[in-house]
């Protein structure tokens, strides 16, 4: 009981485990009042090859300016709200701007031609299903349904978002993809109780069902003696399945006594097969073209949630899963075969191949671990340690080789059957982004972070991503990219002041920093031909370390002046450390040795800070841009 109040009121269980499947539907958060507005961010960078910079307005949107003189280049209002950062980068034919904010999307813009927004890489709140098959110019293809209604396409390489299928009016539950009659096809349903069928080599809706449901939980699609078939059951209990050439209904299997959570067609030579499963605490198989019960049983599960079936050389066989957490395996009349033993909780998403000629199965729990089995022997293969929530959805690649998975907190990702390793995350962060730093490699890269702990890097020209970095236990809040020994570098800073550093292009740890303090800025230089990284503590110092080595070569006294921006520079031949403060000054420190330049007062707030080789300091805040002509005297 205390689960299913947790369901339906959106709030966290404190004590208690929620041991139950998604038992509710169309349950929505009520907006919080007071939800922090944008606060104002800057950066700098180039445009036209002349020093710009970029700031997000506390009302809402950007503008981009250059520095000399001082002239607005564009600006927007529609960017995502609220921003909480922005860089300024390139992809060889363009400049561009990148924002990031509340809304876990990264907003690419084109600045040098009339294109405005090039793409939105955006979340779709939780994905409750995904489903693989179809091939587009030799790319395989999956696909996410999620809270939004939206079903995105990927492509099954490189990540690359291919486009979305709109039309449910709400959440998308179920998906099921088969090759019927020379067309691939997708067929989806979820919340708003209607069952749609696509043509994914075009994105056409081919038909729309509308059974008078509350809710579609489970679909199926079948291409069986060259009849396509679909079915689809859930809050009323009874099993639907439609003739996908004429679209007219051709039974409605009755016999559950509780919402149906799971359907699978079998691939049996001499009928027409479909499996289910329930509520009602059941398995049953149904003879679809003479309309009734072929076999019913036990699932010996009080909540059997998912439902898989395949064919093999030892024949066609089921698994179910639930609240228990067990898989149990069972031929096509409901006899017993195996019991893949489970003690990590609830299973609530399962999957069939046959890979390399074995039967192999995947199973997701609720508490965000993934098992794979191998069914013969009834031995697990592997176990991958909880990431990104709950799994909703599981399934494997065409070839077998891949298994996708979709969670509870917005990702789809992509691992080898062999081995489990993560081979692709092609959707975007699942929290607020926090920080965004432009990378100089290839045709242009940026590296983003956020509130989720995980630092992505992504092309900038096509959304594409590239990267998916992990090792942050808390939201990651600064990034800072430079050179080290010829090598890009990425550092990530989180909120539990632990800076980690990584090679930008392959994503390997190279090294891991501890501040006292959780940092409040983060710049990366050069000293004596050194790459080095300043990292402002919040009421404490300002650290410098030797990248590579973890040394540190200087600690600076910024005791409450409570640091917004920093950057690492020459002034007159010497390395430096310029420090801009919420007291609207901006100290400077040599470097390595840490003795104190001076300060100067400003007129705003420094957002960003730049340095020109020509002695001049530009200060980028919420007011604009304040220049300090020979800052070096």
């Amino acid at each position: 009981m205390d689960s299913l109040v947790a369901q339906i009121s959106g709030l966290p269980l404190i004590v208690v485990t929620n041991s139950l499947p998604p038992l509710t539907h169309r349950s929505q958060a009520t907006a919080e009042d007071g939800l922090p507005g944008q606060e104002a961010a800057a950066a700098f960078g180039t445009v036209g090859g002349q020093p710009a910079f970029a700031l997000a307005r506390s009302g809402g949107g950007f503008g981009v300016f250059s520095v000399d003189p001082l002239k607005l280049l564009g600006e927007t209002a529609e960017a995502g709200q609220p921003i909480r950062a922005l860089a300024l980068g390139a992809d060889g034919e363009r400049d561009l701007l990148l924002t990031g904010g509340d809304d876990n999307t990264l907003w690419t813009w084109d600045l040098t031609g009339d294109e405005g927004l090039l793409h939105a890489r955006g979340g779709h709140g939780a994905v409750r299903a995904v489903a693989t098959g179809g091939v587009l110019d030799d790319d395989e293809l999956l696909y996410s349904g999620g809270d939004d209604g939206n079903i995105c396409g990927w492509d099954g390489r490189d990540g690359a978002e291919l486009g979305a299928l709109t039309g449910h009016d709400q959440a998308v539950n179920a998906l099921a993809t088969a090759r019927v009659s020379g067309l691939n096809l997708l067929v989806s349903g979820g919340d708003d109780g209607t069952v749609r069928i696509w043509n994914t080599d075009t994105g056409e809706r081919l038909r729309t069902f509308a059974p008078k449901l509350e809710w579609v939980n489970a679909v199926a699609i079948t291409d069986v003696h060259s009849r396509g078939l679909v079915a689809a059951a859930g809050s009323d209990h009874v099993v639907r399945v439609w003739d996908i050439a004429t679209g007219a209904p051709t039974q409605a299997l009755s016999g559950h006594s509780a919402a149906v959570t799971g359907l699978a067609f079998l691939d049996l030579e001499d009928r027409a097969v479909l499996a289910s499963c329930s509520y009602d605490g059941t398995i049953k198989t149904w003879d679809v073209e003479a309309g009734h019960v072929l076999h019913s049983w036990p699932a010996q599960d009080d909540w059997p949630a998912a439902l898989a079936a395949t064919s093999s050389a030892e024949g066609t066989l089921l698994v179910s899963a639930g609240v228990t957490g067990a898989v149990r395996v069972w031929d096509s009349h409901g006899t017993a075969q195996q019991v893949l033993a489970a003690d990590r909780g609830p299973v609530q998403a399962l999957a069939l191949t046959t890979y390399r000629e074995t039967t192999t199965a995947a199973a997701g729990g609720l508490d965000g671990s993934l098992t794979l089995w191998d069914v013969e022997s009834a031995s697990a293969r592997y176990t991958l340690a909880p990431d990104d929530g709950p799994i909703t959805s599981v399934s494997f690649g065409p070839a077998g080789d891949t298994v996708i998975c979709g969670t509870g907190r917005g990702t789809v990702r992509v691992h080898a059957t062999a081995d489990g390793a993560l081979k692709q995350v092609p959707t975007p962060h699942t929290d607020r982004i926090l920080s965004l730093v432009y990378l100089p490699l290839g045709g242009g890269i940026v590296a983003s972070a956020g509130a989720d702990r995980t630092v992505r890097t992504w092309e900038t020209s096509t959304g594409r991503p590239l990267l998916r970095l992990r090792g942050h236990e808390s939201a990651v809040t600064g990034l800072a990219a430079g050179e080290a020994d010829s090598t890009t570098v990425l550092a990530s800073a989180d909120e539990d002041a632990k800076i980690l550093v990584w090679d930008a292009a392959s994503g390997r740890r190279l090294a891991d920093l501890h501040a006292a303090r959780p940092l409040s800025a983060l710049a990366f230089g050069t000293v004596n031909g050194t790459g080095v990284l300043a990292a402002a503590e919040q009421d404490g110092p300002v650290r410098v370390w030797e990248v590579l080595s973890g040394e540190e070569l200087a600690t600076l006294d910024t005791t409450d002046m409570a640091v917004t921006t920093l950057t690492v520079c020459t002034i007159a031949g010497t390395a430096a450390v310029l420090v801009g403060t919420r007291a609207k000054t901006v100290h400077a420190w040599q470097l390595p040795g840490g003795a104190a330049m001076g300060m100067v007062p400003v007129e705003q707030v420094p957002l960003a800070l730049s340095f020109s080789s020509t002695g001049f300091l530009h200060v980028a805040g919420s007011a604009g841009l304040t220049s300090i002509h020979h800052f070096s005297s």
